[in-house]
């Protein structure tokens, strides 16, 4: 059994795969990213019910999308699309080169999009992010703030009046990025979005 505890969770360093087993013995989720692997053990030392702690991505079981079925509009959720070779034969053939390199600011991107489930992105913000080499800091800052507001908002004894944490925090996260707001969660924006949210209420 790997040895992770509440108290050397964040202080320790851990590979991917130690945190996808432990996750695996304790039947949390083990699909995502570290950090989202971080978030669920973080959620099971917590005292979060099991079946509350829920993927905040899904693995996609699609068909593989060929590349002569791609194009810039094709959504990038529930059509098959992965970062795969049928995406670098279409990628090659829209920039026209012979051999193309996928940059990590692509799969950046992706995984935002999976992780706010952005049903309207398409290959198109792919290509924007390939283009645009600054957005790979301001997509990865995007996703470290928010694993930090929906553990703020988690910790918070207010949000135990909701039954679906997840989507609450989503709403208030997306509430303050439309207006601006320091994206950082304080309970007064429970209060200020009662509106928005008071029907996920227990």
């Amino acid at each position: 059994m790997i040895n992770i505890t509440k108290e050397n969770l964040q202080s320790n360093y851990w590979y991917k795969e130690d945190l996808q087993k432990f996750c695996r013995e304790k039947s949390l989720p083990t699909y995502g990213t570290k950090a989202e692997l971080l978030l669920y053990i973080e959620k099971y030392f917590n005292k979060v019910p099991l079946k509350k702690i829920t993927p905040l991505r899904t693995q996609k079981k699609k068909g593989t999308l060929k590349w002569y079925q791609m194009s810039v509009n094709t959504k990038l959720l529930n059509t098959g699309f992965a970062l795969n070779n049928e995406a670098r034969k279409f990628f090659q053939h829209y920039f026209n080169v012979e051999k193309f390199s996928f940059r990590k600011n692509m799969a950046v991107k992706l995984r935002e999009v999976e992780t706010f489930n952005d049903s309207n992105a398409t290959i198109q913000d792919l290509i924007d992010a390939y283009l645009d080499l600054t957005q790979i800091k301001n997509s990865e800052e995007k996703t470290y703030e928010w694993n930090h507001f929906v553990r703020d908002f988690l910790s918070d004894i207010h949000s135990k009046q909701f039954r679906s944490k997840m989507k609450v925090a989503s709403i208030l996260w997306n509430e303050i990025k439309q207006n601006n707001e320091e994206k950082k969660y304080d309970s007064d924006l429970i209060i200020k979005y009662q509106d928005k949210i008071k029907r996920y209420k227990k």
